[in-house]
């Protein structure tokens, strides 16, 4: 879990993220300069542990397009740790969503022509569909383990964090995580 920066008062970042789930814009407006370096960091992150090296969609432009897309859609977080795992989730559904434009875009100009540059995206692309599959697959039959893993591996949640945010035993998050490691080595 990012850290907030330690000169702002995290009763004032909750108290506003309680008002933007209300539906108050200037909460949301408040918000945003508070928590800025905290989504920069989870973007990076993200997109280092996903492999992104799109040079059109850093870090800043992947925190600007979630922030968009929760002004559009609003939010409705229960907690600061809930605002921030809706902000990782709309950060991986915009990078999935690149990596189905690419993998189109690649499909097209494969048509035309062959360009050995383009692989390396492609295959970053792959990874990320593949990853989003994965995790789509866990969700199905098993939504905690989802939740665990995407704490775990998107937001580097530790252990008890996992277990304070989804009100269970640390011993049970301990055996999820072996379990979910072990569906996806399956799944790969």
């Amino acid at each position: 879990m990012p850290r907030l920066l330690e000169k702002f008062n995290p009763q004032e970042i909750t108290l506003l993220i309680g008002k933007a789930s209300s539906g108050d814009n200037g909460a949301m407006d408040s918000l945003m300069p508070l928590i800025y370096p905290d989504l920069k960091r989870i973007a990076s992150g993200i997109r280092h542990k996903q492999m992104v090296v799109s040079k059109t969609l850093n870090t800043t432009s992947l925190v600007n397009e979630a922030w968009l897309k929760l002004n559009k859609y609003g939010i409705k977080a229960e907690s600061r740790k809930h605002f921030f795992c809706i902000i990782a989730k709309a950060m991986r559904q915009i990078l999935v969503n690149s990596a189905k434009e690419k993998l189109c875009l690649k499909r097209d100009a494969k048509k035309l022509t062959l360009d050995v540059s383009n692989l390396a995206t492609e295959s970053e692309a792959q990874f990320m569909l593949k990853l989003e599959e994965i995790i789509k697959s866990i969700e199905e039959s098993h939504g905690r383990l989802a939740e665990v893993f995407q704490f775990k591996y998107f937001l580097g949640f530790s252990e008890v964090e996992i277990a304070e945010t989804l009100d269970v035993n640390i011993r049970t998050i301990r055996r999820d995580w072996l379990t979910v490691k072990k569906i996806i080595q399956e799944i790969i």
